[in-house]
């Protein structure tokens, strides 16, 4: 058989003959492949593990699919918009959320956490079909369904006739939805949104790529936005100005009303604090009068009180006092927390645990002192500063019983934040705030001010809810956001000026992406150069990570260095890298390369 094929350069050779077309039409949505595409060039992966990611996992295993909808081909009635609904009381802004989806328009609606995608699509009944989590079978089924005719026909009963609206957690944010009008993506700005497999992405960015591609409106939400949705708002108006008038011209903000200055936010200098010693560990613990008070006032109201301290175990690091050395993770490299009820350390990296072990592995010192106490040692410090007869709970050991009592002390990491949902909490104490800002990612400050802004509103009667900040710094730096709060200027609006201010000056997100890339010690100087001659700008961590991250299963690790890199020319980085990732250096392992936007 010979072809000619038209055009330039035509072709003209010998074809096998076709013996059967496997798919007459596109499998696939038209949505899909564009949004492949995206991830791939923006996050600098490449196409096959961009699919891999975005679809179910029996995609790529050869199962059948059914032939997509026509519902996409419609046109659209209704022009785009962009809204933004910025309301710190959940309550409130669920309702906001529910009122959009009660006008029949077909809804995507995603949430971070699945649990709060579980309890919206109940309050939603027979007009909400909830996308299962991240299951081959279940998710499998369902995305087959919805790929065949959305959410409101299925000749077998599964879905709802009458459902208009698709809610999820993440793994709803790729699934099809033929006709979707809205797309809505509650609490934006959470850290949550953030992948922690590779390819590593923001799923908001995702979402917000996806509604542009099917001409979606686009809803986000939350109880303060991210730092990109506060440059877009910042743009029209003055932040504080949108909040009380609640009108922008790109779309809606439901701003906060916060009560009086100084009413919610407690501020407590540490160095004025009472800091008991804690046995075994060097550092102490405090335990501030403000702290004892404001918890003993919420137990007599007749609410929950929750302390948080974001270090598990007994204390957060193991010390050499004779060579200097932290005692690290054989496997990563990372840090090992002392767990005294398991007579264990383990890495607060990868989880890897052993015994104590009774001497120094560098030098064979015996002298080895703990660091840093945990939730372990604050525990009985609540117990005996807490004069009142309630429960007072670890977090991992809070269970149904205990926390039916009408009041308590709950002592936990930020998971314990999600007891809002279901507790009374009338005080939330930080025992160490600065703790949560002393990341030396860049955006270390604004996660510290995103979970101290949820515990003031997440959950369940926030109002009158107190929040005690044991720190350092008090109502400096980061923390004024918190003190200068009032109705004419939000505390958001206080923060983000004040960093966004800053991360321009340094070329830092969202004005400029950033890039992580960790490779062998021996390929850097290959790369530096390379980097060089693109005229990137880049620096080389002074810290050398001890093991490789990425490489074959069997295959030998060795020392590997992380670059930093500021670009904007994420294209031009991306062929830079390419002969980094040849298929010959498969055996030996790839680089591990991270984008961060914002």
């Amino acid at each position: 058989m010979t072809l000619g094929l038209a055009g330039s350069g035509g072709y003209a050779g010998e074809l096998r003959e076709i013996n059967s077309v496997i798919d007459r039409e596109p499998i696939l949505p038209p949505y899909v492949m564009p949004l492949v595409r995206w991830l791939s060039e923006m996050y600098l992966c490449g196409i096959g593990t961009a699919m891999k990611t975005l679809l179910p996992a029996n995609f790529l295993k050869g199962e059948l699919l059914p032939q997509p909808g026509d519902a996409a081909c419609e046109p659209r009635d209704i022009e785009p918009t962009d809204t933004f609904i910025y309301e710190p009381v959940d309550a409130v802004r669920l309702e906001r959320y529910a009122e959009l989806c009660s006008d029949g328009r077909p809804t995507l609606i995603c949430f971070p956490l699945y649990e709060a995608a579980k309890d919206f699509a109940e309050r939603l009944g027979e007009t909400a079909i909830l996308y299962p989590r991240s299951g081959a079978k279940a998710e499998w089924q369902t995305w087959g369904r919805l790929l065949a005719s959305g959410i409101e026909q299925d000749e077998y009963g599964k879905m709802k006739k009458k459902a208009n609206v698709l809610v999820g957690g993440q793994t709803a944010a790729s699934a099809p939805f033929p006709g979707v009008s809205r797309i809505i993506v509650e609490d934006e700005c959470n850290n949550a949104w953030r992948t922690i497999r590779p390819p590593l992405f923001n799923v908001r960015s995702l979402l917000a790529k996806r509604a542009r591609i099917e001409r979606a409106s686009l809803v986000l939400g939350g109880r303060m936005p991210s730092s990109r949705v506060y440059m877009t708002i910042a743009k029209d108006a003055n932040p504080a100005k949108l909040a009380k008038t609640g009108q922008n011209a790109q779309g809606v903000i439901n701003a906060q009303k916060p009560a009086k200055k100084h009413k919610n936010f407690c501020f407590v200098d540490l160095k004025l604090a009472y800091s008991p010693s804690v046995k075994g560990v060097q550092d102490a613990l405090a335990v501030s009068e403000p702290l004892v008070r404001e918890s003993e006032s919420a137990i007599t109201r007749g609410s929950w009180a929750l302390w948080i301290l974001d270090r598990k175990g007994y204390a957060g690091e193991i010390v050499c006092d004779e060579c200097g050395a932290s005692l690290r993770c054989a496997r990563c490299g990372g840090a090992m927390r002392w767990e005294v009820s398991a007579e264990r350390i383990v890495c607060v990296s990868c989880g890897t645990s052993r015994g104590v072990p009774d001497s120094c592995p560098g030098c064979a010192g015996k002298l080895l002192m703990a660091k840093r106490p945990g939730l372990e040692a604050l525990l009985p410090l609540a117990k005996s500063a807490i004069n009142s007869p309630v429960p007072i709970l670890d977090i991992k050991d809070a269970a149904g019983p205990d926390l039916a009592e009408p009041s308590g002390l709950v002592v936990g990491t930020r998971a314990a934040l999600a007891l809002c949902d279901i507790l009374q909490v009338g005080m939330v104490g930080w025992i160490d705030v600065d703790g949560e800002a002393r990341s030396q990612e860049y955006d270390a400050r604004s996660r510290a001010f995103g979970l101290v802004w949820e515990s003031r509103w997440r959950g369940k009667l926030p109002e009158e809810r107190r929040v005690v900040l044991q720190t350092r710094r008090a109502a400096r730096e980061w923390q004024k956001g918190f003190d200068i709060d009032s109705l004419d200027k939000p505390g958001w609006t206080v923060f983000w000026r004040s960093e966004l201010r800053e991360r321009r000056e340094f070329s830092m997100p969202p004005f400029t992406p950033l890039v992580r890339i960790d490779t062998k010690a021996a390929d850097a100087n290959a790369m530096a150069e390379m980097f060089d001659d693109a005229r990137f700008e880049y620096w080389i961590s002074d810290t050398e990570s001890p093991e490789e991250p990425s490489v074959p299963e069997g295959a030998k690790k060795r020392p590997h260095t992380t670059i930093w890199l500021r670009t904007k020319d994420i294209g031009l980085l991306r062929k830079t890298l390419a002969p980094f990732f040849s298929i010959k250096r498969a055996r030996a392992g790839f680089p591990s390369v991270i984008v961060r936007y914002e």
